[in-house]
């Protein structure tokens, strides 16, 4: 069957690349290949055979028109010199020579190489050979029982499968692997279990899961049988983010076991981390303990996957007692053990546990990487200790260890977040003369410190200088360029801006739209809003409770409290829950708006909801009270806010003040403002100008001027309101 195949391929690429009608023998074709390589025909002095007995160019040689390739076989035969033969192309050999003649020599230069037992630099001439017909649209399986005919008997057919199934994958070919693998079979060659985890692997790692899992069953059901390194490709399969059900790993890990094959260290470590991924860290921390009291391997890895798991968990103590019984089982923690727990100490902001497992990892001969130390640095900036992390910065150099970018980059967003860009821009300089190029984190940090401060135009200036030294800005570096122009009410720019990002391929995020949205929302611009939310959607972006907040809140703004209420009514209708802001601006437009009953309906709803109303909440629903001139209401909202824990702030005196001077409860009023000073709250213009109102309206000026002048002793400057209440004209200087 398999020579009547070989038969119908031959003629099949007969019909699309004539081959040579005859086939010598092996022996016989060397002789004349000695002669060619002697002998040349081809009329030039010193000839192609000149050129390969002084060891040059192949290439050059490629290029005569006679005699061909033939002479390169007949050197390569000899030498086994692969330097000589590695500089000719297929491509460029059929293109010079012609297809048939060029496979015929590739094929030979295969067979010699495979009988000296350089399999890898058969694979480097398959590859051209397969490389060309893939250009070409032209199947390749065709020609492997050609190019084992044409190499004299050199090459056996599974041996050219062999290596076209391995060229394939490795090349991540995955179809055309899979269909050399499969063809083999079907010719009834016996394809080994190594080759077969290779496709297996690469096919895990180029996301064919559902193929994948076909040729696992298929190596079950038709050989070769899956060894411990195939059930482990498939347990991490399973474990992997792609494709995560651990609980069909579970499976193949028991598979595996009734199967008689003994699963090994790796294969339980693949598990552990899958269900410390899972989230699972303590069936992990069982399964392991089950593992030593069983006596099954397990290494340090399997160690480190439970550490690194329970320090994401933020279980730090359990992290230590896994490391404590890595030590107990006589296996000695390595840089990793070391670096995760580090890391996790740093991350929680306990940089002296952090600090002491430095010391014992030094005391134990382990010399650490720049990872730790770039997670002390990290620690100590994030706690504001910039000089110990500049000292521990400096002190790292002179220890011999070479500052990278991420530790420059530390330290420089750092900087940034403190505010101190002087430092910063020091470390940059220092950063760009040690040669290293600025990354797209350390440009987004300093963009970041400019535009906090309001310095747009510094900030688009490191932008522009980012975009010319050829680094691309993220989406985050991009939010931060709009909000600067939205700060500064410039949304016509910030837009301007958004049009140049889609040329650079940058596609903006929810969180640039909510920026977006809010500066124009505080530009009084709510209605070129729904525009924006609609582009949103169509770009398959759904709107989360921000953004639906900003929206309500914009809304509320500008007193359209009906299309506010309509919008939060919908959000349930797209699955989006309010929360505590959201609630806070429908409850603060309806209490403004004179709709107090409404407000309380959806302060019940929030508290059902299980929100803690804020003091925010609390003042609205006070001022709301106040206007309506209910001040028992008012006071009783205040006590229920005091008594749970939250302080009242200068606006919520103001409220109270400003209701009971309407009401011309002056001595109320007066003891409000004496308690707020107590409690350091500092009056505002607003609150002077209610009590002086108040006084006004009792008729009792010389209280009135009393205190307005205690008012400007306190620094603050009357409005027109204030001049109003006490009768004097307002020039607005």
């Amino acid at each position: 069957m398999i020579k009547s195949e070989r038969g119908l391929l031959r003629r099949a690429l007969a019909a699309r690349f004539p081959l040579p009608l005859s086939l010598p023998s092996f022996a016989s074709s060397l002789s004349s290949f000695d002669e060619q390589a002697c002998y040349s025909n081809d009329g030039v002095k010193g000839g192609a055979a000149g050129k390969l007995r002084n060891a040059k160019s192949i290439d050059s040689c490629a290029r005569d028109p006679l005699p061909a390739l033939f002479p390169v076989v007949a050197v390569a035969l000899r030498t086994l010199n692969w330097t000589l033969v590695q500089e000719v192309r297929f491509s460029e050999a059929a293109a010079s020579h012609g297809f048939p003649h060029a496979l015929e020599a590739f094929a030979m230069l295969m067979g010699v190489f495979s009988s000296g037992g350089m399999q890898r630099e058969v694979r480097c001439l398959l590859a051209g050979v397969l490389g060309f017909c893939r250009d070409a649209d032209c199947s390749s399986i065709g020609l492997l029982p050609t190019l084992v005919e044409l190499s004299r008997g050199a090459l056996s057919l599974l041996q050219v499968y062999g290596a076209a199934v391995q060229v394939l994958a490795e090349h991540l070919l995955v179809e055309d692997a899979l269909e050399t693998y499969y063809e083999a079979k079907r010719m009834g060659l016996q394809i080994g279990v190594p080759l077969s985890n290779l496709l297996l692997k690469v096919l895990v790692k180029s996301n064919n899961m559902d193929k994948a899992k076909c040729l696992f069953n298929n190596m079950k059901s038709c050989c070769p049988l899956p060894n411990v390194y195939s059930y482990t490709i498939m347990v991490h399969m399973y474990t992997s983010k792609d494709i995560f059900d651990i609980y069909e790993a579970g499976k193949i890990l028991t598979e595996m076991e009734m199967s008689g094959v003994k699963p090994n260290a790796v294969t339980y470590d693949t598990y552990i981390r899958g269900l410390c991924r899972a989230g699972d860290v303590k069936s992990a921390w069982e399964f392991l303990q089950d593992l030593q009291s069983r006596g099954l391997p397990c290494n340090t890895n399997c160690y480190n996957a439970l550490i690194l798991g329970f320090c994401r968990e933020g279980e730090l103590e359990n992290a230590l007692l896994v490391f404590q019984e890595l030590k107990q089982q006589r296996l000695t923690p390595d840089v990793h053990s070391y670096g995760i727990l580090i890391d996790g100490f740093c991350k929680k902001g306990d940089v002296l546990n952090g600090y002491n497992l430095l010391d014992e990892m030094l005391s134990s001969g382990i010399i650490p990487t720049m990872v730790s130390y770039s997670s002390l640095l990290h620690a100590l900036c994030m706690k504001g200790e910039m000089g110990c992390a500049l000292s521990l910065f400096n002190d790292l150099h002179s220890r011999g260890y070479a500052h990278d970018l991420v530790s420059y980059g530390i330290l420089i967003d750092a900087y940034c977040k403190h505010g101190d860009l002087d430092a910063a821009s020091k470390l940059w300089q220092e950063m760009v003369q040690n040669n290293f190029v600025p990354d797209a984190y350390s440009y987004t940090s300093i963009i970041f410190a400019h535009c906090r401060n309001g310095c747009l135009k510094e900030a688009l200036d490191h932008f522009e200088l980012m975009l010319n030294n050829g680094v691309m800005p993220t989406v985050v570096t991009c939010t931060l360029i709009v909000d600067g122009f939205c700060k500064l009410h410039r949304t016509v720019e910030a837009f301007e801006f958004l049009n140049e990002m889609h040329k650079w391929g940058i596609i903006p995020n929810i969180f640039m739209y909510s920026v977006i949205l809010n500066g124009l929302c505080k530009e009084g611009k709510s209605v070129c809003t729904w525009g924006i939310l609609g582009a949103m959607i169509k770009k398959g972006i759904v709107p989360d409770v921000v953004v639906f907040t900003i929206l309500i809140d914009g809304l509320v703004k500008i007193a359209k409290v009906e299309e506010a209420l309509r919008l939060f009514a919908g959000m349930s209708k797209v699955g989006v829950m309010p929360n505590i802001f959201t609630y806070t601006s429908i409850i603060d437009g309806l209490c403004k708006n004179g709709r107090l009953p409404e407000a309380l309906i959806y302060f019940e709803e929030m508290i059902r909801g299980g929100f803690v109303p804020d003091r925010i909440v609390y003042t609205s629903l006070i001022d709301g009270y106040c206007t309506c001139k209910d001040m028992l209401k008012a006071v009783e909202l205040f006590n229920k806010m005091t008594q749970s824990g939250l302080v009242p702030d200068a606006h919520t005196y103001t409220c109270l003040i400003d209701g009971y001077s309407k009401l011309l409860l002056m001595d109320v009023a007066v003891s409000l403002l004496d308690e707020m000073m107590k409690l350091d709250l500092s009056p505002t213009v607003v609150t002077y100008t209610s009590v002086i109102t108040g006084y006004r309206k009792l008729g009792d000026w010389d209280r009135a001027y009393e205190v307005y002048e205690f008012m400007l002793k306190q620094g603050i400057s009357p409005d027109a309101l204030t001049y109003l209440s006490l009768g004097v004209s307002y020039s607005g200087a």
